[in-house]
């Protein structure tokens, strides 16, 4: 049985588009700062777009920390990853997981 590729209908700037307004409307309220494109890729086999997202989680220093007793004011900005699929041939976003090996 042999498989043939097919072209996406969705392009790359619309599937990255997508992504990031589904990756800002669903983190809303963690309220990411600095969100940024870091990957892309294209999994023919499933026809959807992988594209990495990349923002600063502020959260708070553990209070016994020797930065937060150093610092008591003091919140660190926290970089995380995040995969976004979107369905190459509809546009549709399909998942959000966690990126991991960054």
């Amino acid at each position: 049985m042999s498989t043939v590729a097919t072209e996406p209908k969705v392009d790359l700037q619309t599937a990255v588009n997508t992504a990031l307004d589904f990756f800002r409307e669903s983190f809303k309220s963690v309220k990411p700062a600095d969100v940024q494109l870091e990957e892309i890729q294209f999994s023919e086999t499933e026809q959807r777009w992988l594209i990495t997202v990349g923002y600063d989680n502020p959260r708070e220093l553990h209070p016994e920390s020797l930065q937060a007793m150093v610092y008591p004011s003091k919140r660190v900005l926290q970089r995380k990853y995040k995969v976004v699929q979107v369905d190459a041939q509809t546009g549709h976003p399909i998942s959000i997981t966690i990126r991991q090996g960054l």
